[in-house]
């Protein structure tokens, strides 16, 4: 009880931080635009009016990029020769043991704003030899590297993009990339202030690392990156989907950018085909049940061989934005407002709840007494030995290391909470046999209801212990989740098969020893076959990488649309039913103990939930109250059909 009353601050200020701000920053990657209208005949016209479009669709960001000679080329800022292309453009034979890059700037403005960004770049930085040239009074410049190498260096942004995309109203978000080598203070701060004085207050990195990220710890600048964003008062975007987080981008940057830092959805290109409805749902499900608050969003011009032409799919894109012309309501952008959310730039979380950081040393010392009950179910007799040693050790790691204290105490409650329910259940439920008091049905759902209220003390620890700004970011996250769904079926397993009866150890040692020498008959075999292949497959559908089938997604769609959240399939069709009907047969039958084994899935399922820290509190609990009551409907169906199955076994089963 302390340590319940201990999570409620604790738990609020989670609250106060997730609704510390409700802007959604709508972000589309302008090099995929830029790349795309290379296939149109018209490629100027094609950007201009794919932006004003984006605009009205309510894209209000675009992404720029380190800039690139082929970016270069595609924004017709320069033309690009190779050698031999050189030699037939002014006559000139091919010299032998030259294989430059040449260029031609296609305006003044281009010649004025780029040439000094690619002789800084190559001639100073990278020591590349850089020359003058010139072609029907048309400036140029000689790089003297091959076109391909020369390509692979970055550049700054093109400032000429810049101001025309500003101009247009988008706010810039800048994608900087971990490839300006050597890296050095100077060049960084110089671009970060060109990108400051444009209003630029995000950086999303570009790449698998951070800028300033190298594996020598003593040649790793990601900590002067940090001071020179925070100097520019810049901050980060997390990106959200990603195989392996970017190196570099961990807790102790995000500390010394002052948590400025949001998370980021990126629509991949791959998903650019989509149906826009789908594509809708993605976006919002990513706001509301996530906390994301930036969506970047790309595309990719493809070839369609069945309409013949080049897709470029900005089409899905923005009708996933503005929903059908019938329909605007089902856009993602009017779906996000509908939820209290405003279209505008993104900001960081504002943290909450540090005062209230001592309160977790009550949580451990509340942990380590509920791991010990849980124990005490088998071992009654070091029940107090095992709290004192568990809430000694557990203060002890917490001096050592903070966060893994927190992260093991959130694992051993996650696993001990549904035990115990379940357990105490199984006691309660056996206590009350033969009790005429009520309905068997009506006490079954007492029980029911019981365990979920001792699970849901347990959800309240793994909330206040895992309270903080680097766990809503997902830089920090609950571990041990297939542990999680698999340790409290093994234990109420080992209960119901050797503890349930006596906890003496004669008789313990009399139920093992019947147990291992019985006889095994084919059904047996057979039984333990498909109960392995049921764990198995229970176990692929855990955790983010879970796979479910083409049809439950349809069932998922559809009771997301219909009831704003979706409660987990498993808990309310077969986990929560199965808990009712297991107390409900436990009370005639002794063998239905067994089928709380697999009724404590529900128990475990909605520590689970909770174990899903970026996802908004609130959505957490109204997930798992409609699982539970949609659970209580759908037991009725599977009491009254087993009842059916038993009046018609006594009635025609041969005696």
């Amino acid at each position: 009880m302390l340590g319940l009353i201990a999570s409620l601050p604790l738990a609020y200020k989670r609250v106060q931080t997730e609704r510390s701000t409700k802007n959604v920053e709508i972000v589309f990657d302008y090099r995929d635009l830029l790349e795309a209208s290379a296939y149109r005949p018209n490629p100027e016209s094609y950007i201009q009016d794919s932006l004003k479009t984006m605009k009205e669709a309510g894209i209000g960001s675009m992404a720029v990029y380190e800039s690139s000679l082929d970016e270069l080329k595609n924004s017709r800022r320069i033309q690009v020769y190779t050698p031999q292309e050189y030699s037939l453009l002014t006559g000139k034979p091919l010299t032998s043991g030259e294989n430059n890059t040449y260029l031609l700037f296609t305006s003044t403005e281009a010649r004025d704003k780029i040439q000094p960004i690619i002789e800084k770049s190559y001639k100073e930085r990278l020591k590349i030899g850089v020359s003058s040239w010139s072609y029907n009074n048309r400036p140029g410049l000689i790089i003297n590297v091959p076109y391909e190498e020369a390509n692979t260096k970055p550049l700054e942004p093109d400032p000429i993009t810049m101001d025309m995309l500003q101009a247009q109203g988008f706010r810039l978000v800048a994608r900087l990339s971990n490839r300006m080598q050597p890296y050095t203070e100077e060049e960084l701060e110089g671009l970060l202030r060109k990108l400051s004085q444009r209003d630029i207050k995000r950086i999303v990195f570009d790449g698998n690392a951070v800028t300033g990220y190298d594996e020598e710890p003593d040649e790793d600048n990601v900590k002067l990156t940090a001071e020179l964003m925070n100097k520019y008062k810049m901050g980060a975007a997390i990106i959200d989907r990603l195989k392996a987080p970017q190196k570099g981008f961990n807790v102790s940057f995000v500390k010394e950018l002052d948590y400025n830092v949001v998370r980021l959805f990126p629509l991949y290109e791959t998903e650019a085909n989509l149906k826009p409805e789908v594509i809708a749902d993605k976006l919002v499900l990513a706001v509301k049940d996530r906390n994301l608050r930036m969506l970047f969003l790309n595309t990719r011009a493809a070839k369609d061989m069945e309409k013949g032409y080049i897709n470029d799919y900005l089409d899905n894109i923005i009708g996933s934005l503005t929903g059908p012309e019938e329909a605007p309501s089902e856009g993602a952008v009017a779906r996000i407002q509908k939820l209290g959310y405003t279209i505008d730039e993104a900001h960081a979380f504002v943290l909450h709840g540090e005062a209230w950081k001592p309160l977790k040393l009550v949580l451990l010392v509340a942990g380590a007494a509920l791991i010990a009950l849980t124990i005490g179910l088998f071992i009654p007799a070091i029940v107090s030995a095992s709290f004192v040693i568990g809430a000694v050790g557990v203060l002890g790691l917490y001096v050592l290391s903070s966060s893994i204290a927190l992260q093991a105490m959130a694992f051993g409650v996650g696993v001990c909470a549904p035990t115990l329910s379940t357990i105490l259940a199984i006691r309660y439920t056996r206590s009350r046999k033969g009790n005429g008091e009520g309905s068997g049905l009506g006490r079954a759902l007492v029980v029911f209801l019981g365990a979920t209220v001792l699970t849901i003390v347990g959800v309240m620890y793994v909330v206040a212990l895992l309270s903080g700004i680097t766990y809503y970011l997902v830089l920090e996250q609950y571990r041990g989740v297939a542990m999680l769904h698999l340790l409290p079926i093994v234990l109420v397993s080992i209960y119901a098969l050797l503890f349930a009866d006596s906890i003496k150890l004669s008789d313990l040692l009399q139920r093992l020893r019947a147990i291992l020498f019985a006889k095994i008959t084919v059904l047996w075999i057979v039984l333990a076959a498909v109960f392995g292949g049921t764990i198995y497959y229970y176990l692929t559908r855990t955790g983010n990488e879970g796979q479910a089938s083409q049809m439950e997604k349809l069932f998922r769609t559809y009771l997301e649309n219909g009831l704003g959240v979706r409660p987990r399939f498993k808990e309310f069709v077969f986990a929560h039913p199965l808990f009712i009907f297991a107390a409900y047969l436990f009370m005639k039958h002794r063998n239905a103990i067994y089928l709380f084994a697999g009724a404590v899935m529900g128990q475990l399922s909605i520590i689970d939930t909770f174990a899903h820290l970026h996802t908004p509190l609130y959505i957490s609990f109204i997930r798992i109250g409609l699982g539970i009551v949609l659970g209580i409907v759908i037991s009725l169906a599977y009491v009254a059909v087993w009842e059916l199955l038993a009046k018609g076994w006594r009635r025609w089963a041969p005696k």
